[in-house]
């Protein structure tokens, strides 16, 4: 019998040593989701930094090195697709997490020792991409949502804060690494860190609060019955989701609408080099971009809880359209108001686009 097998309350009759906790074990699921999500986005977020000394080094344009960013997200896009089975299975979320950032860390490393652009392409691009759903969407998109029902739009931003702080505490750290150890021995750092919050915190996640004696929202199942709250409204398969055109949909317009949260924050960096900031300047520029992006989370998380997500999503995809021209206008000084109006609407859509699917 599996270890997972002796400690499910369902199979020994035996309350699990989450049910016993003082706290819903529910939030410390948002805790892991959140160094996972500050690991995943802080490799993109982090990579604008490096870019300007590999450039340099190198001898390579920023665009050809950002192609290495761009093959990332597509290579993602595709594996969390693949990927989307293992959040149905008991313990989908938790092995996918470890392995993912494993792999992610070597990959790293392995960045570190480069000489030629395919190789950067390849580990970077297509290795590390392949990653980057295991250890932030699966987890965001499969698993927080199940822990939570009244309190599932906080919890999702909550957790998603994690991609803000990394934007707000990595690009500092990494001008810091980039004075001590170079380029290279920032990306082998990069490789540490992504051990330390992806890998590591995946070993506690659970797949749903029903596995370990729960229900969403933090009460006990009761051994002798079976709770009647946990009862979802509709389940779907993956192949019977497949079948819908909703999902299609959804799929389409998300991808659509991620281009530019992606997009927009990697560029930044060189963009204020460019208007003639230091590295270091234009590194904390960034993390005005982050700090408000995270704090647009505690917002646009409690107004999910009140209106549609339809509603949510609308109002900050017009609020986020009215401020990416502001950059073609306002003077070289304005950039940190700027970060702060970019991250407070991109923030605001990578916080709660993971709300889209439980709410169809």
């Amino acid at each position: 019998m599996t270890e997972d097998a002796l400690n499910d309350p369902q199979t020994t009759g035996q309350p699990s040593w989450q049910s016993k906790l003082p706290f819903f074990y529910g939030w410390v699921i948002v805790a892991l989701a959140f160094m996972m999500s500050f690991m995943t986005a802080g490799v993109f977020w982090a990579t604008s930094v490096i870019a300007i000394p590999m450039r340099e080094d190198l001898g390579w344009s920023l665009s050809s090195i950002y192609l290495g960013l761009t093959i990332r997200g597509l290579v993602g896009a595709a594996a969390a697709v693949l990927l989307g089975r293992f959040g149905d299975l008991r313990n989908g979320a938790r092995t996918a997490g470890v392995l993912s950032g494993i792999v992610a860390a070597a990959s790293l490393v392995a960045v570190s020792q480069i000489d030629s652009h395919w190789q950067y392409l390849l580990l970077y691009g297509v290795v590390g991409g392949m990653t980057t759903a295991g250890t932030g969407f699966l987890v965001m998109s499969a698993v927080v949502p199940r822990w939570f029902l009244r309190r599932r739009g906080r919890a999702v931003a909550f957790a998603t804060m994690g991609s803000g702080a990394a934007a707000f505490i990595l690009p500092p750290l990494m001008a810091f690494l980039l004075e001590w150890v170079g380029w290279r021995g920032t990306w082998v750092a990069l490789g540490i860190l992504t051990i330390i919050f992806a890998s590591l915190p995946a070993l506690l996640i659970r797949r749903q609060p029903e596995d370990v004696g729960l229900i969403p929202d933090g009460r006990i199942i009761a051994p002798t019955k079976q709770s009647s709250a946990s009862q979802p409204v509709r389940n779907f398969t993956a192949s019977e989701a497949a079948r819908t055109k909703v999902m299609w949909i959804l799929i389409l317009a998300i991808a659509a609408a991620s281009l530019s949260p992606n997009g927009v924050p990697s560029s930044l960096v060189p963009m204020y080099i460019d208007k003639g900031f230091s590295t270091q300047v234009a590194a904390w520029g960034f993390s005005i971009y982050g700090l408000f992006s995270m704090l647009s989370r505690f917002f646009w998380g409690f107004m999910a809880e009140r209106y549609h997500i339809r509603t949510v999503l609308i109002a900050i995809g017009l609020f986020t359209a009215a401020v990416m021209p502001l950059m073609l206008i306002l003077p070289g000084n304005s950039v940190l108001a700027y970060s702060a109006m970019a991250g407070f609407g991109i923030g605001g859509f990578i916080g709660t686009q993971q709300l889209v699917w439980p709410a169809y």
